[in-house]
C-alpha cells in the first residue's frame, strides 16, 4: 500500500483477495455501510486508547489516508493479523475499513471473516455505548459452554464441538503443547494424558479448553461470559478449536483430517 509517494509500512490485503474471498468481502462491506453504520459513527467520540486496551490492539502510529482518524492492528495468533482504519470524512462521514497482514492468507477464509465480524460487531457496541471503556478483572469462576447454554438456549455445545471433539481426544499433550506454542498464543498445561489450554480472546474474556480422562471441556471465566453474550462466546470458541486443530495436525498429520483445512 502506498499513500502518495510515502510507502505504507505493512504488506495488507482485503478479504478479497482469500480464496473465494469476494462474497465474504461484500458481506463485511454490507454490515459496515448499513447493519452497524450508526452505531460505527459513534466511534468518533471515542478515544483510541481506550478501545485499543478494551480490544487489546495496538494502535498504528501510520495512516494510509488523511482523513483517517486510527488504525488499530489485532493478532489473535499466529499467523492472523487485522487492521482497522476508521475513516471520518467531512463529506462522507464516518467508515470502517478492514485488512490483513498478507501472511494472513494461510488461515480459512471464512474463519478470517468470522475474526472480522466480531470485531467489527464489538467496535459496533462500543461506537453505540453498549460496552463502557472499561475492563473487567477476570475471577476464578468458570462457566461451561452447557452451562451458558442453559441460560440462553439454542445448541453452543453441539455447534462448536460437533466433529471436532472426536478428535480433540486424540490430541496427546505433547501436540496440544507444541501446536500452542506454533499458534504464539494461550498457555497449555499438561498432565499424564490430559491438556488445558487457556485462551485471552479479549483482555477481559477469557477462554478454556479442557481434556480430562478423555472428556472435552469448553468454557469461559464468568464474568467475561457474561458481559460478552451467546453470539461472542460460541464465535471465538468456534474459532480458536479451529486454530487449535489446524496446528495440531501439522504437528501430527496422523490425526483425522475433518476438511480440506483441518
Amino acid at each position: 500500500m502506498t499513500v502518495g509517494s510515502a510507502p505504507f509500512p505493512y504488506d495488507l490485503v482485503t478479504l478479497g483477495h482469500f480464496d473465494n474471498g469476494w462474497g465474504w468481502e461484500a458481506q463485511l462491506r454490507g454490515y459496515i455501510r448499513k447493519k452497524y453504520r450508526g452505531d460505527l459513527a459513534g466511534l468518533a467520540g471515542l478515544e483510541p486508547d481506550g478501545l485499543a486496551a478494551c480490544l487489546g490492539a495496538e494502535i498504528l502510529s501510520e495512516r494510509p489516508y488523511d482523513t483517517i482518524r486510527w488504525g488499530l492492528r489485532l493478532k489473535p495468533f499466529r499467523p492472523l493479523e487485522l487492521f482497522f482504519f476508521y475513516n471520518l470524512d467531512p463529506e462522507f462521514g464516518s467508515d470502517l475499513r478492514v485488512f490483513y497482514a498478507r501472511k494472513s492468507l494461510a488461515v480459512p477464509t471464512e474463519d478470517a471473516y468470522v475474526f472480522a465480524w466480531d470485531f467489527i460487531a464489538l467496535l459496533a457496541r462500543y461506537g453505540k455505548g453498549a460496552f463502557p471503556l472499561t475492563l473487567l478483572t477476570p475471577g476464578r469462576r468458570w462457566l461451561t459452554l452447557a452451562q451458558i447454554e442453559s441460560r440462553h438456549g439454542g445448541a453452543m455445545q453441539r455447534f462448536t464441538l460437533q466433529g471436532r471433539e472426536e478428535v480433540l481426544r486424540l490430541i496427546s499433550p505433547e501436540v496440544a503443547a507444541t501446536a500452542i506454542l506454533r499458534l504464539d498464543c494461550g498457555c497449555c498445561e499438561t498432565t499424564q494424558g490430559n491438556w488445558v489450554i487457556t485462551w485471552q480472546a479479549l483482555p477481559d474474556l477469557l477462554l478454556r479448553v479442557r481434556l480430562a480422562d478423555q472428556a472435552c471441556e469448553v468454557a469461559y471465566e464468568a464474568q467475561g461470559a457474561d458481559k460478552y453474550g451467546p453470539d461472542f462466546l460460541i464465535s471465538f470458541a468456534w474459532l480458536y478449536l479451529n486454530a487449535l486443530l489446524r496446528e495440531a495436525r501439522q504437528v501430527n498429520p496422523a490425526l483425522p483430517k475433518l476438511s480440506s483445512y483441518f
